[in-house]
């Protein structure tokens, strides 16, 4: 420590350029974090003595789906690949790189090269499935537009984390994909409300030979378990959840319980509320959301990203252009970086509460 502190010093004296290099070991003083530095990146909860994570019994994190998804796939289509940027373990797929050796490629710390390298194998036949968490596919933007989703290629984009990602900070949080990825022509964008939708929705991509992009937050989901038999999901097709005659509440994926627990406090108050599970970003479902504005006198959208450019303006534009004369709203984050902290902590912070939502379409509904 007392030769980094000179080196420091030194460096902070000098007048001319430094370039200070420090070997550092990932992990130093913990066995278990020096043997797996790449697996200790973050962790939870674990056990001192032995290294191993502590997780609730049965639950399944959407990383762990998403690669056994992947994994089981593959069994049956050898054209199947997987691409990631150094995230193997983060995004699921190391059992997937074990089982499936020269169809698993890791480029690094490049999700641009990635989503090229992509592009290439799908116009040779391939099928690539790329894997990267959301906030590092903002780097692919250019990438995604020209050179997948002008060629029409049959790339599938898995973003993992996004969202809010709590402890990880504003770097981390994968609140801006939709705004960035929605308008891209051609681009199939989805979210599944469960661990089954997110299977089904990977099967239902590989089917559509086309440029798919699905988005998940980070941890688990509500528990669904795992379909048996995979099935195809309706292009563009919404699922009502709950029927509503004053309100609907159009909630995308990890945003329906919060809409759900709206939806009870308003009827606390006498006002019946819908709930939608989109599953589509693009394209939507405007055959639904027409129906709906017929009668509704609010519609309110719910999503886990920033609300400026996100699902809830491309909702309020299709509204705004079938002539919708009732009240608009859209629930999400503002258009800031989030700072760290635990999703409820954040949620509190910037009215993003089933309380503060009730009160605010309750205040429109009068």
């Amino acid at each position: 420590m007392h030769l980094l502190v000179s080196a420091l010093e030194t460096a902070r004296r000098s007048d001319e350029p430094i370039l200070l290099h420090v070997s550092t070991q990932k992990g130093k003083g913990y066995p278990f974090a020096e043997a797996e530095p790449e697996a200790w990146h973050g962790t939870g909860a674990f056990e001192a003595s032995t290294g191993a994570a502590l997780k609730p019994a049965g639950t399944l994190k959407y990383s762990e789906v998403f690669g056994r998804t992947l994994e089981r796939m593959a069994e049956t289509n050898d054209k199947l690949v997987a691409i990631t940027a150094a995230m193997a373990i983060g995004t699921g797929l190391t059992g997937f790189a074990k089982r499936y050796p020269g169809r698993f490629f890791d480029v690094g710390i490049c999700e641009e090269h990635a989503v090229l390298f992509a592009a290439g194998l799908a116009a040779e036949g391939l099928r690539p499935v790329v894997a990267v968490y959301s906030t590092f596919a903002q780097r692919s933007v250019d990438y995604v537009i020209h050179d997948v989703c002008l060629q029409q290629l049959p790339v599938i984009f898995c973003l993992d984390r996004a969202g809010l990602v709590g402890d990880d900070g504003p770097t981390h949080h994968g609140v801006f994909d939709i705004a960035l990825f929605r308008s891209a022509p051609n681009l199939v964008l989805l979210q599944p409300k469960d661990e089954a939708e997110l299977a089904n929705m990977l099967f239902s991509a590989m089917r559509w030979q086309r440029p798919v992009m699905i988005r998940y937050p980070r941890g688990g989901g509500p528990g669904a378990p795992l379909p048996a038999t995979y099935e195809e999901i309706p292009m563009g097709r919404a699922e009502a959840l709950q029927e509503g005659r004053d309100i609907q509440l159009w909630a995308l994926g990890d945003m329906i319980p919060l809409a759900k627990q709206a939806a009870q406090l308003l009827a606390a108050q006498g006002l019946s509320a819908g709930i939608v599970n989109p599953r589509f970003i693009s394209p939507l479902d405007h055959d639904l959301l027409s129906r709906q504005a017929a009668t509704a006198r609010c519609i309110a959208t719910f999503e886990n990203g920033v609300v400026t450019g996100g699902f809830g303006s491309r909702v309020t534009e299709v509204l705004t252009e079938i002539g919708y004369r009732g009240a608009c709203l859209r629930f999400g984050w503002p258009s800031q970086f989030v700072p760290q902290g635990p999703f409820d902590t954040m949620a509190e912070r910037f009215g993003l509460t089933a309380p503060a939502i009730a009160e605010r379409i309750a205040s429109v509904m009068q």
